[in-house]
């Protein structure tokens, strides 16, 4: 028997309340709501972004027209997409079952850096290395997952423990994480052959047969439809639903809405250690002092353009990570500055909360 609560949920007060009140619970939110509302906001951050390359005395059509040649005309172009997507996929999942949860982590960055250099730390220690790699990755793979679990399952415990904020915790990890990882290159994990701050080497990936597309790329695929019936038949997705519905239903019906918080937040930090690790070992195959590329923070967008759905959250990645590489491909024949993207992203994020406002007071 499914529970109901006919009353709308309080929104926490503090920065939880703030995030609360701008993404609306999906199942709550009309169809045509849910796709228009992100292809609108892509559609005006595209035009915006139009607009300031004009501005550069850039053609906004025929830069446009390059970035799509940088995906589809290029040979490498689809692939180069799908490894790009791969940790979005990834860290996005993850935030997805948080956030329907209402449980507002923004500490997959951290999870992220954590994950990569618990995995990397495994997967290069003295009398490890010489393992075959068939079994090393798994088994470092593991311990990326464990690691993510336990750095962002500590955001969990402080909220239960002391009552902190699961938003702030979260982005204070963050930055303990990229500060382990600037010691962690130079001094605790160092390649002691290298003149720069590395790891030593992890094994690689394989690629899928016939493309340049690293093993990687196949584990998101398969955790979409993995996490959406997980999320529409267990009892764990049961609990998400209800968790970020009414707390107190939860509390009365179900189990204790702490320990489902820890739960949810567990999961989340898993996906984001794997997406870690599968990016060393499948495009990095080292850990430098510029592993930090922000992806868990790219993935939030992700996960809100793709409306908290699993499938959603495939697209959305696909079409961030191809603009990604389209405009890669576009600065190599204009003069675009290269914070391009990052400013339609931060757009994207800007019209699709705008968007929400208004499809949310037109629903009222």
């Amino acid at each position: 028997m499914t529970l109901t609560d006919p009353r709308p949920p309080k929104a926490p007060s503090g920065p939880d309340g703030v995030l609360a009140r701008l993404l609306d619970h999906p199942e709550r939110r009309s169809r045509t709501a849910l796709v228009a509302v992100p292809a609108l906001a892509l559609l005006g951050a595209l035009v915006v972004g139009g607009v300031l390359m004009g501005i550069e005395g850039v053609a906004p059509l025929s830069a446009y027209g390059e970035v799509v040649r940088g995906v589809f005309g290029r040979s490498r172009g689809l692939s180069d997409t799908a490894v790009v997507a791969t940790p979005l996929i990834l860290l996005a999942l993850g935030i997805t079952v948080a956030y329907r949860a209402r449980v507002f982590t923004i500490g997959a960055e951290g999870q992220y850096l954590a994950g990569a250099l618990a995995g990397t730390a495994f997967a290069t220690a003295a009398g490890l290395r010489a393992l075959p790699a068939a079994v090393l990755l798994p088994c470092a793979l593991v311990v990326a997952v464990l690691t993510g679990a336990a750095w962002s399952g500590l955001t969990g415990w402080l909220q239960s423990r002391f009552g902190a904020s699961v938003v702030i915790t979260s982005l204070l990890l963050n930055y303990v994480a990229a500060a382990a990882l600037a010691w962690a290159v130079r001094v605790g994990i160092r390649d002691p052959g290298a003149f720069t701050p590395q790891s030593r080497p992890v094994a690689a990936l394989p690629d899928l047969p016939g493309t340049a597309i690293h093993l990687g790329f196949l584990f998101a695929l398969a955790a979409v439809p993995v996490l959406a019936a997980v999320l529409r038949r267990t009892r764990f997705g049961f609990r998400v639903e209800v968790l970020g519905a009414s707390p107190e239903v939860l509390a009365v019906n179900e189990s204790r809405p702490a320990a489902t918080r820890f739960t949810v937040l567990a999961v989340a930090g898993a996906f984001a250690g794997i997406a870690g690790f599968v990016e060393v070992a499948g495009v990095t195959e080292r850990m430098t002092p510029a592993f930090a590329t922000g992806y868990g923070f790219t993935a939030i967008i992700v996960a809100l353009l793709g409306r908290l759905r699993p499938v959603g959250v495939l697209v959305a990645a696909l079409v961030l990570a191809g603009l990604t590489v389209g405009f890669d491909e576009a600065e190599r024949v204009f003069v675009i500055p290269s914070a391009t993207v990052g400013v339609i992203q931060a757009l994207i994020i800007v019209f699709f909360v705008a968007g929400d406002a208004l499809s949310r007071r037109k629903a009222g």
